[in-house]
């Protein structure tokens, strides 16, 4: 039996992708199966979006610093 996930997903997270033949995209989630762990992520392949099904422990959730945070301060 697998442990539960420690990351909460919910509609609309973006995600990277750590394992498989799609590692290294990122998507937006799309759908989530809570009792069977499993995301519904789209993708972009070649232009085209593409929903891909994959477990919680293939995704990576995506934390974004919001714009003008950093790099653009004045002193």
């Amino acid at each position: 039996m697998n442990p539960q996930p420690k990351i909460i997903y919910k509609i609309g997270d973006r995600v990277r992708i750590k394992t498989g033949p799609f590692s290294a995209f990122t998507g937006r989630i799309e759908g989530i199966n809570q009792s069977k762990f499993m995301l519904k992520v789209a993708i972009d392949i070649f232009g085209r979006v593409t929903p891909i099904k994959i477990t919680f422990w293939d995704a990576e959730k995506l934390q974004f610093e919001p714009p003008n945070s950093i790099h653009n301060q004045e002193n």
